[in-house]
């Protein structure tokens, strides 16, 4: 049996558009960014809700996103372990701020991920360990739902709304390649990537 996971990146936010660092902090969608979700709903861009089970990682952004992918309120869940990154001490501040501060030296010369930034923040590897505690979750629950339609034959679809970040992590682990660059995989804004799944497991991936 096939089936399928979506996964979406919320829409602009402030922060996006002022490139912060911002992972932790739980801030809105600004109105162009509505504008751009609805834009790609009336496109067509996304699945018909109707028969899925639905996720968010619970942060406003996220949560509003979904709500303008369908123009109403959507029965879902919330896996907090779809978080994006947070960055402590560096939240809410540019690239060139977060130079200017001391502890950045230890963020950037953090090659083993294993730096637990200041003031409530991750490190990478804490990041990821959370993710992948996510993403098994996901699994888990579109596992049940393609039981729930191995009678049917009727698609099951699995829809998440959550990160870039987080995306990206999940296709490069599933689908990348041990030497490629962070962030390869980040889709734009209000897109994502459908995974297909056979027989319950992950066998490739698209953009949309």
């Amino acid at each position: 049996m096939r089936s399928t996971v979506y996964l979406v990146r919320h829409g602009i936010t402030e922060a996006y558009q002022k490139e912060y660092y911002y992972g932790g902090s739980d801030v809105p969608l600004v109105p162009e960014g509505v504008e751009e979700i609805k834009r790609l709903a009336a496109d067509g861009l996304y699945p018909d809700p109707s028969d899925a089970q639905v996720f968010t990682s619970g942060m406003l952004r996220a949560e509003e996103t979904l709500f303008y992918m369908y123009g109403t309120e959507t029965e879902h869940e919330k896996i907090t372990d779809l978080r994006e990154q947070h960055y402590g001490i560096f939240e809410m501040k540019t690239h060139e701020e977060v130079c200017a501060m001391p502890e950045s030296k230890f963020l950037f010369a953090d090659k083993e991920g294993v730096y637990e930034i200041p003031g409530g923040g991750e490190s990478r590897k804490t990041f990821f360990e959370r993710l992948e505690e996510g993403w098994n979750k996901v699994v888990g629950f579109h596992r049940l739902k393609e039981l729930s339609h191995r009678h049917s034959q009727l698609p099951a679809v699995t829809i998440v709304v959550c990160h870039g970040g987080v995306i990206d992590r999940i296709i490069h682990n599933l689908f990348g390649e041990n030497d490629e660059p962070r962030f390869k995989w980040i889709p734009e804004p209000g897109h994502g990537y459908s995974i297909e799944f056979e027989n319950g497991d992950p066998v490739s991936f698209k953009k949309f």
